[in-house]
């Protein structure tokens, strides 16, 4: 069988829709040891938070200072009006409006894998206290949970409060896993892309 330039062109294609079905996110995670920040591409994961100590550079010898030239002074030159700043209170609305366009179409792209968020208040120096916090903070858990169950499509959600009349602080433990497409994402670059040129394009015009 020969080869043709449309297999080539099927093969491509076949490849880029690989490529974009590969998944990307955030894994974060706080509590009482610190903030733990990684990144994950496919199998792939790149630890943010906390950083790895980096290795100290050797130490070179110094080098003698050679004398410094005076450059001679440019003449000054007009600013150019910045065309993202040029649209005043109406065009400042077109960038807001394009940024909550595009968080909406992420909210409803991104997958929340999972959802954990665990507050342990204490109770040991006022448990009257603590008790009317627990109520406060159920209240609140059923208030937000369907938000969340409406902007996002959670895969494992835990969220709940526990007293303990043992300690005397509040203590949270949340875990956060959140993954989106490559192909995904750059759909929504692009789109988001297109139009802040169009509206760039647009203010250059009327400068």
């Amino acid at each position: 069988m020969t080869w043709t330039w449309w297999m080539t062109l099927l093969v491509i294609f076949a490849v880029l829709v690989l490529i974009g079905c590969i998944p990307v996110g955030v894994d974060a995670r706080y509590s009482a040891d610190g903030v733990f920040l990684t990144a994950k591409l496919g199998p792939f994961r790149l630890q943010l938070l906390p950083q790895k100590p980096k290795k100290k550079p050797q130490k070179r010898k110094p080098q003698q200072k050679q004398p410094k030239k005076t450059p001679a002074k440019a003449e000054p030159q007009e600013k150019k009006p910045n065309p993202l700043l040029s649209g005043g209170v109406d065009g400042l609305m077109q960038l807001l409006d394009l940024a909550f366009d595009t968080l909406g179409d992420l909210r409803r792209k991104l997958r929340v894998k999972e959802l954990t968020l665990y507050v342990l208040i204490g109770g040991a120096d006022d448990p009257a206290k603590a008790a009317m916090g627990y109520g406060r903070a159920w209240a609140a858990i059923g208030a937000i949970t369907p938000s969340l169950e409406r902007l996002f499509v959670i895969k494992k959600r835990d969220i709940r409060p526990a007293l303990d009349y043992t300690i005397s602080n509040t203590q949270i433990d949340a875990h956060l896993v959140t993954t989106i497409t490559i192909g995904r994402s750059l759909a929504l670059a692009l789109r988001a892309g297109i139009r802040f040129l169009k509206i760039l394009n647009e203010r250059k015009k009327a400068v």
